[in-house]
């Protein structure tokens, strides 16, 4: 059957996947009004037994080798990459090394297929697209809590832009901000400078950012023109304000959180509106536009 494939990059947390799901359940739960159904693949492991990470990298190799046929057969119409702990950047991690090689040959040698990417799926597009991906600057950190973003109104221009119709009041003026659910220590430094790539399709394609905030300049990429479809969000449309609440709870229990910063974070996600939904409309456009 044809779908939208999502690939799970993060195993489940516990004290918050037992109340909302893991993050593919999350994913597919925003795009729920997709024409096509969504269906999940496990790509993420804990090494917690015998085996050495060799034995876990043959698995999500697996899975990964079953989803490049299915593009290349044209039953998967679609990619989305989910948010995780593990870091991008991270080397000599099999499952991590696995997806580097699967994005580079498969989802990139394949014109016109729509990849969406949050939080840790943004990152890992934007680094097998040559971008410096790393910890976010010290006097900067963690971006937590929901945010507010600025926008780029340049978004709107792009040819068949998923943005022009969601971004746009009743009255024609554009929406200058929008809320997204932030969790992120590492952070995508630069657009990709493709025209130099030695890729045949990654040259011929030019991004655009999405928006910014104080602690984070690339809140997102668009693809502007060119073969390669990209969608990404540093932040989390996927994550509801409910499950917000309970990770930063857990944060706290756990010590990585302070309780200032926890009463500051809760005061914010309890103030301001999460406008997810909003760019689930986006996203929903624009792998309508290319399956």
């Amino acid at each position: 059957m044809d779908h939208v494939a999502v690939l799970v990059l993060d195993t489940p947390i516990p004290g918050v996947t037992e109340h909302f799901g893991d993050f593919g359940d999350n994913a597919v739960d925003l795009l729920n009004s997709l024409s096509l159904p969504l269906k999940t693949y496990q790509i993420a492991y804990s090494v917690c037994d015998d085996r050495d990470d060799s034995e876990y990298k043959k698995v999500a190799q697996a899975v990964l080798d079953d989803v490049a046929s299915m593009i290349v057969s044209g039953t998967v119409k679609g990619v989305v990459l989910t948010g995780s702990r593990s870091d991008s950047f991270a080397t000599n991690v099999g499952w991590i090394d696995a997806l580097d090689h699967f994005i580079k040959n498969t989802l990139f040698n394949s014109p016109r297929l729509p990849m969406v990417g949050f939080c840790f799926g943004h990152q890992i597009l934007a680094k097998n697209m040559d971008c410096k991906v790393d910890r976010n600057v010290p006097e900067h950190g963690w971006e937590t809590g929901l945010t507010t973003i600025e926008l780029n109104k340049s978004i709107l221009d792009i040819e068949k832009s998923p943005f022009r119709d969601v971004l746009t009041t009743d009255e024609g003026e554009f929406m200058k901000q929008i809320n997204l659910i932030e969790s992120h220590g590492d952070v995508v430094y630069h657009l990709p400078v493709t025209e130099s790539s030695a890729h045949a399709l990654l040259s011929e394609t030019k991004f655009q950012c999405i928006g910014s905030t104080a602690k984070c300049s690339v809140q997102g990429l668009v693809t502007e023109e060119g073969p390669i479809k990209v969608l990404t969000f540093q932040g989390h449309p996927e994550f509801t304000s409910d499950l917000l609440l309970k990770l930063l709870q857990t944060n706290l229990e756990k010590g990585t959180l302070d309780h200032a910063s926890f009463q500051k974070l809760v005061y914010n996600t309890q103030t301001l509106v999460n406008q997810g939904s909003v760019m689930a409309k986006a996203i929903i456009q624009f792998i309508e536009t290319y399956i």
